[in-house]
């Protein structure tokens, strides 16, 4: 039988023909009745007969669900059949296909500027400058920041490309310390976090600013300095003469311990008790000594920590190798250290203000008692020859 007998007998509903398997003949009248289990399992021919049938009467269903058939001329031919369907009139589903596997197109790479610190102070201040590009050029952030109190101060400006890479080149500029896009950004991010912390008031208008640089609050502390390594204690040792650098000369114990220490000398100069020199600066000694353990309590040997090991950079940046070497060593020591195994660098930033004391035009020096009157008022004799002193005037055993 033909195609054209094969539907005919489709349509009237009679039993298999000679050149059909039963099976087929069953699973062909299940898929013009709209039943089937799918287009697959029918011979060629078969499948053409039930397209034929199915357009004689009207339905769709079987023309669906033979234009994906495997065979590429039976899935032709569905797709005829609903052509011809849908000219008569006959809703036709609209096919269901499959979404394009498509390559995703990364994002375009947005260009980052480098920015610039200052070397942070003996208050744990430092100056921060960032950019970042505009259309019209370079937005530049300058703040102020407190790693005790967060943002103090910041300004916004525009500036042309051409002078950002001047202003980059510029004597200024070349003596600070250069910064990653990402590392400005998590300094501003501590910065208000400190704000938020200590309820310091923000700048004004300095919401704008860190909206446009991407800033938010930053959720957790800054993560521990390295642990002490194989020879920082003897490095340690060393760290008094990190004060003679100039990044550190400046520092010094905050207002209300210059005052503690100053009544400590007064109140040692003026002692009733009669102490030799040698015992004078003994006393001194221990006094500053003891001083620097109650001021160096956890939280501050951290915060003194964390500015040593800022200033290391700035001091390999000047050539400076072994005191930027003596600075992270002191500085790992101080954050995971007691307060009585502090480095030489804790003690030395209250001992070298008794030599700024002793400098001072008519300032009485420390650990020596007030030059005595002979008689007729004449002065006493100077010190003795082969007395030793230090810088500050202490008189040394």
């Amino acid at each position: 039988m033909n195609i054209d007998e094969l539907a005919e007998a489709l349509r009237g509903g009679e039993s298999a023909p000679e050149s059909v398997l039963g099976e087929d003949w069953d699973r062909a009248q299940r898929l013009l009745a709209g039943d089937a289990e799918g287009p697959g399992a029918l011979p060629a021919e078969l499948a053409m007969a039930v397209l034929e049938a199915a357009v004689a009467m009207r339905r769709a269903s079987p023309a669906e669900q033979l234009s994906t058939a495997p065979d590429r001329e039976v899935a032709k031919a569905a797709r005829r059949a609903l052509y011809r369907l849908r000219s008569a009139g006959v809703a036709i589903a609209e096919p269901v296909r499959a979404p394009e596997q498509t390559t995703p197109v990364p994002p375009p790479p947005v260009e980052s500027l480098p920015g610039y610190a200052s070397v942070p102070d003996g208050t744990g201040q430092r100056a921060l400058l960032l950019a970042q590009p505009m259309r019209s050029g370079v937005e530049v952030v300058e703040a102020l920041v407190s790693d005790e109190l967060g943002l103090l101060s910041l300004s916004r400006a525009e500036m042309g490309r051409s002078a950002w890479r001047k202003l980059g080149k510029s004597p200024e500029i070349e003596r600070l310390l250069p910064l990653s896009a990402e590392e400005g950004r998590a300094l501003l991010a501590e910065a208000v976090r400190c704000n938020l912390a200590t309820r310091t008031p923000f700048p004004a208008d300095s919401d704008v600013a860190l909206r446009h640089l991407g800033v938010e609050a930053a959720t957790t502390e800054l993560p521990a300095l390295p642990e002490p390594e194989d020879g920082d204690a003897a490095l340690a040792v060393e760290s008094g003469a990190l004060h003679r650098e100039p990044e550190l000369a400046a520092w010094l114990p905050p207002e209300p311990e210059l005052k503690r220490l100053t009544l400590r000398v007064d109140e040692l100069r003026t002692s009733p008790l009669a102490l030799s020199p040698e015992q004078q600066s003994d006393s001194l000694r221990e006094r500053v000594r003891t001083q620097a353990e109650e001021f160096f309590d956890v939280p501050r040997r951290r915060l003194y920590a964390r500015r040593l090991w800022a200033v290391a950079p700035a001091l390999e940046r000047r050539g400076a190798e072994h005191p930027a070497r003596v600075a992270r060593a002191a500085a790992r020591r101080l954050f995971h250290g007691s307060a009585v195994l502090l480095p030489a660098f804790a003690e030395q930033l209250f001992t070298k203000v008794l030599a700024l004391m002793a400098r001072a035009p008519g300032a009485p020096q420390p650990g020596r008692p007030p030059r005595e009157e002979g008689a007729g008022g004449a002065p006493a004799p100077e010190s003795p020859p082969g007395e030793r002193r230090s810088p500050g005037g202490l008189i040394l055993p």
